[in-house]
């Protein structure tokens, strides 16, 4: 079937499916017998475009002229006509982020084609974003599925999805280098990239960026954003204090709203003892400094605010100041602190209060979730936990053993077999919770690993980082549930080559883990269509084969015939999968014979000449097998059964198993094989002579490949176009 050429738009068609004399739920009907069958055609937008952008300051005053000066520069007739770049810097706490926000919160109108953020961390611990992992989370916003993994081809991936892509802005923050941003600019025109940074990123000027200084606020709106926040009536009733509490914030939107957090904090005392705070603070901590360097004006405001803090909630801030995580909820910290989940609330109530952590809202998971709200607190909170505390280690370790419950028994609830393989028990390891997450079913277990998934790979590095190896390969491998779903190869391959290491520092580990690991990892790579593949599962067999370990070396073969499979190497694949077959049927393993079933029928299509009576019988065997015992695969077989009917003219029965593995797909919560089912029938219709039939079936593919991946959902567009 020939290609057409792409053809962008901005909807699809859906057809819903209905009976007379009853009501059918669902994009397919599965029936003996059907009548008044009728297709109503209606629009499928496309998934709106991302808003990521960080909501706008609640509490704003003034900065009309950087607002002023950002429009002319952005929007005037001066604008550059390609990519307008925008060179936000100012010191730390000046609110370089939150006039980005508030500049581009009003813009929504012209970038149709959506608003990305990406959080450089400069400033972090343990160091500023690579561009690589920035421009995997770009492409995963703008196209689904799995980036490539070499940091070039991403770039080239990157451009070329924004080339002809509607105009859209792009918020940098927290930039450190100017390679880093240089990565991330789009292609094509009408863009809009805002970075912001502590210091000018100078070699940006190459790329057309107009530079725009953010200094302090003047002393009249810092005074009026004081008001707003604390109530002009309680400044007035103490004029002169009120006055120093501006000088002494020297116009930094961070130290003023530390300020107002504190008077929040306590309404009843006077404004001149936290002017006595403050001064004590500043005298004792800088002697003979420059009292109006924004360094040391944060520094004072944070060591009043960290001053007046009850002694576990400084100790828990402390603590979560050492973690690597991106954000934290009350599981983490009540491991981390070794404290209840009550009193964890409690630190993270107090912390927010203060303005040293920000709210970031609540998750039905995870319930309320924080961050620090800048990295120049979260580097002084550190730095005070250095000087008072050693026990940095420990507090890695406690979230570490968090992570690993958690994931172990997210493993056992979704993927229980694979969790039963090896012996991953998070309670022979230092450091087990107290109050682990409990997972209430499959479904919430794999969200929970989702929504988690940033700060879990973030642990695995550091636990790799700090030596603690026996938590690295465990963590890795009980991620199992995610690694599947989420199809993220480039993480995959990188956390599971650490894993590998970590297994060779850890005695309690052997061959037995190894060999897991390595199929885990080689199945990473084989998504990523890497070569090396084919390596790893030859190694995994050959150790299988050491150890006298049939199943496993059965299981190295089959991996070896679906990777070649996947290459287009179909001749390459028969032996390795009949011999698996063979071994697996040695050992009784039905399960795993209707397996290499699936993968024998497919290399029987794709042979010359092609053998479709082989592999309907194959197919059919697989599902007469895997029915009652794994219903994923069995709608596979059967997906693959109609596959082969509908190529050989049998389009009664073909389009019968196929509408039926759709369903079943769909039922499993599997979109993506239940959207090239659906494809699959569309081809069927469409080589049939009912093109809206096929339309119906290519829109309902459509609707599920839309957010899954980006180039299935490219072609099945193709076919669209093809038919309109």
């Amino acid at each position: 079937m020939t290609q057409a050429p792409r053809a962008w738009n901005s909807h699809a068609t859906e057809t819903r499916n209905s009976i007379s004399g009853g009501t059918v739920h669902g994009p397919v009907v599965q029936a003996n017998r059907v009548t008044g069958l009728t297709f109503t055609t209606i629009a499928v937008p496309e998934p709106p475009p991302p808003r990521q952008l960080p909501l706008p300051p609640a509490w704003w005053v003034d900065r009309d002229t950087d607002l002023t000066l950002l429009q002319r520069r952005a929007l005037g007739p001066d604008a550059a006509p390609g990519t307008r770049l925008i060179a936000l810097h100012g010191p730390p706490g000046s609110g370089t982020t939150a006039l980005a926000a508030r500049f581009l919160d009003g813009l929504h109108h012209l970038h149709p084609g959506g608003e990305l953020y990406v959080d450089l961390r400069g400033g972090e611990p343990e160091g500023p974003l690579p561009a690589r992992r920035a421009l995997g989370y770009l492409l995963r916003s703008v196209r689904p599925g799995a980036p490539p993994v070499d940091a070039e081809e991403r770039a080239s991936w990157w451009r070329s999805a924004t080339a002809t892509r509607a105009p859209m802005c792009l918020l940098l923050d927290n930039a450190v280098h100017a390679t880093d941003v240089r990565a991330c600019l789009p292609a094509g025109s009408g863009h809009l990239v805002l970075t912001t940074s502590r210091n000018l990123l100078v070699e940006l000027g190459a790329d057309g960026a107009h530079f725009h200084e953010v200094g302090p606020l003047p002393r009249g709106a810092a005074h009026r954003y004081l008001a707003l926040r604390a109530h002009e009536e309680r400044l007035r009733t103490e004029p002169a204090a009120a006055e120093q509490l501006v000088q002494l914030a020297a116009g930094l939107p961070a130290a003023l709203s530390m300020t107002a957090a504190q008077l929040a904090l306590h309404p009843q005392r006077p404004l001149s003892v936290l002017v006595q705070a403050l001064t004590g603070s500043r005298d004792a901590a800088q002697p003979g400094a420059d009292h109006h360097r924004p360094g040391v004006t944060m520094t004072t405001h944070f060591d009043a605010a960290y001053a007046g803090l009850d002694p576990d909630t400084a100790r828990a801030c402390g603590d979560l100041s050492r973690l690597p995580v991106r954000d934290f909820d009350a599981t983490l910290v009540a491991a981390v602190c070794n404290a209840s989940p009550e009193d964890a609330t409690s630190h993270l109530t107090a912390l927010a209060a203060t303005s040293l952590l920000e709210n970031l809202g609540s998750h039905e998971l995870r319930g309320a979730v924080y961050r620090f709200a800048s990295p120049e607190f979260r580097e002084l909170v550190l730095g005070l936990a250095r000087e008072r505390e050693t026990d940095g280690d420990d507090v890695l370790g406690r979230a570490l053993g968090w992570a690993l419950a958690a994931a172990a028994a997210a493993d056992a609830q979704a993927t229980d077999s694979h969790y039963r393989t090896l012996n991953i028990n998070p309670g022979d390891l230092p450091h087990h919770p107290r109050h682990p997450v409990r997972h209430a079913h499959p479904e919430a277990a794999i969200e929970w690993l989702t929504v988690q998934s940033e700060n879990l790979l973030a642990l695995v590095r550091a636990a790799y980082q700090n030596g603690l190896h026996a938590y690295v390969w465990r963590l890795v491998y009980s991620m199992w549930p995610w690694w599947r779903a989420a199809g993220r190869s480039d993480e995959w391959i990188e956390v599971h080559a650490l894993a590998l290491v970590s297994l060779g520092h850890d005695d309690s580990a052997g061959e037995l883990e190894e060999r897991h690991l390595l199929n885990t990892y080689g199945l990473g790579l084989r998504l990523a269509n890497d070569p090396i593949a084919l390596r790893t599962f030859t190694r995994v067999r050959e150790m299988a084969s050491l150890a006298g370990d049939a199943l496993a070396e059965g299981q190295a073969l089959y991996e070896l015939g679906a990777t070649h499979l996947q290459r287009g190497d179909a001749e390459e694949a028969v032996p390795f999968l009949q011999r698996a077959r063979s071994i697996r049927a040695e050992h009784d393993y039905t399960r795993g014979v209707a397996l290499a079933d699936i993968l024998l029928g497919q290399a029987a299509l794709r042979m010359t000449p092609a053998d479709t009576a082989q592999a309907l019988r194959r197919f059919q065997d697989a599902r007469t097998a895997l029915e009652g015992v794994d219903a994923h695969d069995a709608a596979r077989a059967l997906a693959w059964q109609g596959r082969a009917q509908t190529q050989t003219g049998d389009l009664q029965a073909g389009e019968s198993a196929l509408r039926t593995a759709a369903q079943e797909f769909l039922d499993g919560h599997a979109p993506r094989q239940a959207a090239r089912t659906l494809e699959w029938l569309g081809n069927a219709a469409e080589d049939g002579g009912r093109p809206t039939e096929a339309r119906t079936f290519y829109s309902q593919a459509l609707s599920h490949y839309l957010a899954e991946n980006g180039a299935d959902a490219d072609r099945v567009r193709d076919r669209l176009a093809c038919l309109n």
